[in-house]
């Protein structure tokens, strides 16, 4: 019984000769044992087996010499196969494919009928910042930091949890705190103005306003660091009395503007280095800075409103600040009409701002602080509380330092702190 039961079983166990050699010739083989230790082998991972981008690295050791000498039909087929681009020219990658639009569209996926040629009308469409192409007779739009370009290529989404110029109230609470009408302004609620911050000596004691810009820099006016050898910033502060949840960090760095001039007030801007980086949340959050097109073309606009905060007197008569950050919404002047009306001179670095006849106005207390306005659903920064004659007079306007002339300086600063990568 025995030598039966193996007989049988020998021959449904072995094969023939001719089909042995059917089976063994392999038209495309596994990895053999440890062959992941081995150096990479064009032979070896793209002849004998159907390459991936992952084997075809093995050789090419980076992914940037893989993506330039690797054919991309062959690690992971033809992405523009069912050509994904409406209206241009697609371009395959490994993994991806990009679209070249025709002339008049634009989008990822040039799915989108371009309807400005340039920046001129209405910022060029785009939600944030606009950039002409003169060689290309186009314009392209980018966004603040902290946010992406959406697919129509126009408008922006966040990317981060708390990106710059947006109030997180919710939206009936921020229009009722920009809405309404230091002097004669009315207080708002917390968090209505995120950017504000309270600049106090090294004994507590509070000597003006200034406005978040980075994690590690805010802007104020330079006079207000006159005659004083250190500094410590609240954020998040709404009251002047104790609050919860308020952020005290000192000053390990300021730099005042080289060319600021305290007889004429000229080039009143300065930058405050946190020893510290602010940590955002609702009541403590950035402000978003302009290029200079946006601020020229769109935000400076003569007759723009724009608000100014502060805990500034209520009166040029009542030395005594306000005990919650107040508001005022007012319109830009235009230059010469501010000159006619000021004894002083408006140099080019200066904005006024105000009506003529009504008594909305920053005051002392208030210097240093913001005039901002909203650009779409974004907040930027348009100016900075500097001086005026008087507060609050029906015939004078305020002045303000314009945060536009001065982009380039900020940005030097900020580069200059960075730390080393590397």
């Amino acid at each position: 019984l025995f030598s039966a039961c193996a007989s049988t079983l020998l021959l449904a166990v072995f094969y023939s000769s001719k089909d042995a050699n059917q089976v063994l010739r392999i038209q495309k083989r596994e990895n053999t044992f440890l062959e992941e230790l081995k150096p990479g082998s064009l032979e070896r991972e793209c002849v004998e087996e159907k390459c991936n981008f992952e084997e075809a690295s093995e050789i090419f050791e980076t992914k940037e010499a893989t993506r330039l000498r690797f054919p991309t039909s062959v690690s992971d087929g033809d992405q523009c196969e069912k050509h994904p681009c409406s209206n241009g020219i697609c371009k395959d990658s490994i993994g991806e494919f990009s679209c070249n639009c025709y002339k008049g569209w634009e989008g990822v996926l040039c799915n989108y009928e371009v309807k400005y040629s340039n920046c001129s009308m209405d910022n060029g469409g785009c939600e944030h910042f606009c950039r002409e192409d003169p060689a290309e007779q186009h314009r392209l739009c980018s966004c603040a930091s902290g946010y992406r370009l959406r697919d129509d290529h126009t408008t922006c989404e966040p990317v981060v949890e708390f990106p710059c110029g947006r109030v997180k109230l919710d939206y009936i609470e921020a229009e009722a705190d920009f809405n309404i009408r230091l002097i004669d302004g009315k207080v708002g609620r917390r968090g209505g103005s995120p950017w504000q911050i309270m600049l106090q000596n090294t004994k507590g004691k509070f000597l003006c306003g200034g406005v978040l810009i980075h994690p590690a820099w805010i802007l104020t006016a330079a006079h207000c660091l006159e005659d004083h050898r250190g500094f410590r910033v609240k954020l998040g502060k709404f009251r002047f009395r104790h609050e919860q949840d308020v952020q005290t960090i000192w000053i390990d760095k300021w730099v005042i503007h080289e060319n600021y001039t305290k007889k004429t007030s000229d080039n009143d801007i300065a930058m405050l280095h946190l020893s510290e980086h602010v940590m955002y949340y609702k009541y403590a959050l950035p402000i978003c800075l302009p290029t200079r097109g946006l601020a020229e073309q769109e935000l400076m606009r003569s007759g723009r409103q724009v608000v100014v905060t502060g805990w500034g007197s209520t009166s040029e008569r009542n030395n005594s600040y306000s005990m919650a950050l107040r508001y005022i919404e007012i319109p830009l002047v235009p230059q010469n009409e501010c000159a006619q009306a000021m004894s002083f001179h408006i140099s080019d670095n200066m904005l006024c701002a105000g009506s003529l006849g009504d008594r909305k106005d920053s005051c002392s207390g208030d210097s240093g602080g913001p005039m901002f306005t909203r650009y779409k659903d974004t907040w930027f920064l348009v100016g900075l509380v500097s001086w005026g004659e008087g507060c609050g007079r029906r015939e004078k306007f305020g002045v303000y330092t314009k945060v536009s002339q001065y982009l380039e300086w900020i940005q030097h600063h900020i580069d200059m702190s960075a730390p080393l990568k590397g």
